[in-house]
C-alpha cells in the first residue's frame, strides 16, 4: 500500500513530464505529481503534475484517468507565475473556456496502473451533516483519510441538487471538494486545494498550492466539520468515522442551474440564441433590413468554407441567414470562437467571442449603401461603438469602397455560380488604415472577401471546401 501511494505518482510524474518536454521543447527541471491532490470518483481519476521547466516556467496539468475503461483524457493546464497564481489555462485547444475532456491515448498504461493502486480507492463518503448551513450536506471521504503523527489530510465535500457552472472558465460541477490539513495538537487547519467536481467525476475547476493559502479566508468550517476534525484526531483507525451515516446520493439525474449555469455563449452550430438576447436598437435594425430587402435579399440558406491567408492555418467559416435577411457568421479559430451579425457579411452590427459575456453592438450606422451594386458605384459604411465606461472612447469604423469591375464567380470557388462584383475597400479605425477587396457574388446577394489585412500588407485569400445551402 506504501508502495503504491509512493511509485504511482512517481511514475506518473516521469511519464508527464516527458510529455511536457516534447510539447514545450524545453528542459524540464522538476516534475511533481501531489498524491494529496489526486482524487477518485466515480471510477475516475483524477492527477495534477505541477512541472518546472529550465527557464523558470511553472505549469499544472491536469489529468483523468477512466477506470472503467483503462483509458487516459486531458482534462486541463495552465500556466502559472512565480506566485503560482494562473496566468493562462487552455482546456485542449480551448482557451480560457472549460471544454470536454481529450483521449490521451499516451497515458493509458498509466491508467491501468494507477486504476488497480489499492492506496487510490473510490471516494467513501459520509455525512458530517446532512444539511448543513449553505443548505448543502458535507461529506467526509474516510477512504482518503490519512493520519501522519499530529496530521490528518482529509477530504471534505459538498454536494449540490443541480449542476453550476464556476466562472471565469464557465467550469460545470455539482460536488466540491477541499483537501484539507488539520493540526490535531494545534486544532490549526489549511486548504491545500479546492476542487470543482463535474458531474461525470473528473476536477473542471481547481485553487491549489500557494494560490489556495491565499485565499484562505475564503475557506471556512462548520461547527460541525470542526467537530469532526477533532473526533478523527482521537480515532485511533480514522477511516472508521461515521458521522450522520453513509452517504445516499441523489438518484434523479441533475438538471443545469437556472440561477448559476453558463455565462459565456453557447457559439456551437452558430445558434442565435446569445446574441438575440441583445438586440439592435429599432433605428439601426430597421435600417438594416431597408438596405437589404427587398434588393439583396439573400438566395441562400447556409454558407460553410474553410478560409486562408498567407501561411495562416485555414479559419472554418460559417454564415447563416437569419429571417429578417440579415446574416450570422461564425469564425472557428480552436482556441475561441468569434459570432457577428452582419448586413450581406459586410461589417460588424454585434458581435462577441466565447470567452466575453458582453457583446459588442453598434450605436450608430452611417452608410449610402444601396443594391443592386453597379461599375463604378462608391459608397460608405460607417458604425460606432458605443464608449466602455466613463472614462473609454467610442470606437468609429469608417469604410470607403468602389465597385471596381466584375468577373465569373467560379474563380472564387467552383461551387458558385454566376457572376460577382469587385468592391475595394478602405478601412479606418482608431486612426489606422486597412485596405480590403472583397466581392459580392450576384447570384446570392452576398459578400465573400477576396483580401485580408495582415502585418501592414494586403494578401489573397483562398476559399476552401465551400458548401452551400438553397
Amino acid at each position: 500500500m506504501k508502495t503504491g501511494k509512493i511509485l504511482l505518482p512517481a511514475l506518473l510524474a516521469a511519464t508527464l513530464s516527458s510529455q511536457a518536454a516534447d510539447g514545450q521543447g524545453k528542459k524540464v527541471v522538476s516534475s511533481t505529481v501531489n498524491p494529496l491532490v489526486m482524487i477518485r470518483l466515480n471510477d475516475r481519476i483524477t492527477a495534477m503534475n505541477h512541472i518546472v521547466f529550465e527557464d523558470g516556467q511553472n505549469i499544472n496539468r491536469w489529468d483523468g484517468f477512466d477506470c472503467s475503461t483503462q483509458k487516459a483524457v486531458k482534462l486541463y493546464w495552465e500556466m502559472l507565475d512565480d506566485k503560482e497564481a494562473v496566468v493562462r489555462r487552455f482546456y485542449g485547444d480551448s482557451y480560457g473556456r472549460c471544454a470536454a475532456p481529450s483521449p490521451n491515448s499516451e497515458l493509458d498504461g498509466v491508467a491501468a496502473s494507477l486504476c488497480k493502486s489499492p492506496g487510490l480507492k473510490n471516494a467513501n463518503w459520509v455525512y458530517i451533516e446532512k444539511k448543513s448551513q449553505y443548505d448543502t450536506p458535507i461529506l467526509l471521504d474516510t477512504a482518503s483519510v490519512i493520519r501522519a503523527k499530529d496530521l490528518l489530510i482529509a477530504k471534505i465535500g459538498f454536494e449540490y441538487n443541480e449542476i453550476q457552472y464556476d466562472p471565469p472558465y464557465d467550469a460545470p460541477y455539482d460536488m466540491k471538494i477541499e483537501v484539507h490539513a488539520y493540526n490535531c495538537a494545534t486544532n490549526k487547519d489549511s486548504v491545500l486545494a479546492g476542487l470543482d467536481m463535474a458531474p461525470e467525476g473528473y476536477v473542471s475547476d481547481s485553487l491549489s498550492g500557494k494560490a489556495a493559502l491565499r485565499r484562505a479566508e475564503d475557506f471556512t468550517n462548520t461547527p460541525a466539520t470542526a467537530a469532526a476534525f477533532k473526533q478523527l484526531c482521537t480515532m485511533s483507525t480514522p477511516s472508521a468515522f461515521k458521522g450522520e451515516g453513509t452517504y445516499v446520493p441523489q438518484v434523479k439525474k441533475k438538471s443545469v442551474s437556472s440561477t448559476l449555469g453558463p455565462m459565456l455563449p453557447d457559439m456551437s452550430s452558430n445558434s442565435p440564441q446569445w446574441l438575440a438576447q441583445f438586440p439592435l436598437s429599432a433605428e439601426i435594425d430597421k435600417q438594416a433590413q431597408q438596405i437589404v430587402n427587398p434588393w439583396a435579399t439573400p438566395r441562400f440558406k447556409k454558407m460553410q468554407w474553410t478560409l486562408s491567408w498567407g501561411n495562416d492555418e485555414g479559419v472554418p467559416m460559417e454564415l447563416d441567414v437569419q429571417p429578417n435577411g440579415l446574416m450570422l457568421l461564425l469564425e472557428n479559430y480552436k482556441v475561441f470562437k468569434a459570432q457577428r451579425l452582419t448586413l450581406g457579411n459586410l461589417g460588424q452590427l454585434k458581435g462577441g467571442i466565447s470567452l466575453d459575456s458582453s457583446p459588442s453592438i453598434i450605436s450608430e450606422l452611417h452608410t449610402n449603401l444601396r443594391f443592386p451594386l453597379h461599375q463604378g458605384q462608391k459608397f460608405t459604411f460607417d458604425t460606432v461603438l458605443p464608449a466602455k465606461g466613463k472614462d473609454g472612447d467610442k470606437t468609429a469604423i469608417n469604410r470607403r469602397c468602389e465597385v471596381t469591375g466584375n468577373d465569373e464567380a467560379r474563380q472564387i470557388s467552383s461551387a458558385l455560380s454566376g457572376r460577382y462584383w469587385k468592391v475595394a475597400c478602405e478601412m479606418e479605425s482608431d486612426d489606422k488604415g486597412e485596405k480590403q477587396t472583397l466581392a459580392w457574388l450576384v447570384d446570392y446577394n452576398v459578400f465573400m472577401p477576396l483580401t485580408q489585412w495582415k502585418d501592414g500588407a494586403e494578401l489573397p485569400v483562398t476559399i476552401k471546401d465551400l458548401q452551400i445551402t438553397r
